[in-house]
């Protein structure tokens, strides 16, 4: 009876233990069952953000390249305005660097011009140079220190560019005449000191001359005191008329008309007269370049 008491435990023992490691089987395959789609969904979780932050990133790195593009952009309109300016600048300027201000030098250049009449009513020049070789002004070259070359303007219009020490000038009509020279450096900017043009002049009268044609538009403009007597004198012409200004003034000075760019040098109570053809339209101002102040409007259409 003993013995069948244990075998029955025994059996029992084993079935019990069969069941027990059966209940763990089903228990773990459940268990995985139900654990697997969430892992695969988290996993896909996963995946699907790190996907998006890949595309943030990317998305992130195009939005830099396109403010690094707009940037690159907005320093290459800078740099274009800057040019711009710069450009306008150098117009702007443009006056100032025509000349080349030598008051640095001990011994600036100088430049004296004298001249009579002749026989034929031909006026034969003569130039004197002091600090300054004169030089060919072909073949062009460089700027040279000390070396340059003279331009010569007659009634206010450039006549010719020279390096000979006399010029005859022929042509002209009886009455006065105006002649001036400056020396230029070789590449054709005018030496200067303190601001102004090295230069000279004088006025002649011509007897032998032609009869001198009348004008189609010409006027006359005293100065006296400072002021312009009259007021502002006012001047209309067409295209293709001959323009007579005569300029008068009780101090010594220098007339020019802007935009044809014509000087007329003025010596104390002795008219000083200015023919040109009037070839550029519009409406401009003439002016004394010492007292600085506008005595004429030139209208041109």
């Amino acid at each position: 009876m003993q013995k069948l008491r244990k075998g029955v435990l025994k059996n029992m023992k084993k079935i019990f233990l069969g069941l027990t490691f059966s209940v763990l089987i089903s228990c773990s395959s459940d268990i995985a069952e139900e654990v697997s789609p969430t892992s695969m969904a988290a996993d896909q979780d996963e995946t699907h953000e790190t996907h998006e932050t890949h595309e943030t990133h990317e998305t992130h790195e195009t939005h830099e390249t396109h403010e690094t593009h707009e940037t690159h952009e907005t320093h290459e309109t800078h740099e274009t305005h800057e040019t711009h300016d710069h450009d306008h600048d150098h117009d702007h300027d443009h006056d100032h660097e025509n000349s080349l201000d030598v008051s640095q030098l001990a011994d600036p250049p100088m430049v004296f011009i004298s001249g009579v009449e002749t026989e034929t009513g031909e006026v034969s020049l003569n130039f004197s140079v002091e600090n300054l070789e004169l030089v060919p002004v072909n073949p062009p070259s460089e700027h040279k220190s000390g070396e340059g070359h003279l331009h010569l303007y007659v009634n206010g219009a450039s006549i010719a560019m020279l390096h000979e020490t006399t010029y005859t000038v022929t042509d002209l009509a009886k009455g006065s005449h105006s002649f001036r020279v400056t020396i230029s450096t070789n590449d054709h900017r005018e030496y200067s000191v303190d601001g102004e043009v090295i230069a000279d002049s004088f006025s002649l009268e011509v007897h032998g001359g032609e009869e001198a044609q009348d004008s189609d538009s010409q006027i006359d403009v005293e100065v006296e005191g400072g002021t312009v007597v009259g007021g502002i004198q006012r001047l209309k012409a067409k295209i293709g008329d001959q323009v007579r200004i005569t300029v008068s003034s009780d101090v010594e000075d220098e007339f020019h008309l802007h935009a044809y760019d014509l000087t007329l040098q003025i010596s104390p109570n002795e008219p000083a007269t200015l023919i040109f053809e009037a070839d550029i339209p519009g409406v401009f101002e003439g002016e004394l370049h010492d007292a600085g102040y506008q005595i004429l409007s030139l209208e041109v259409s």
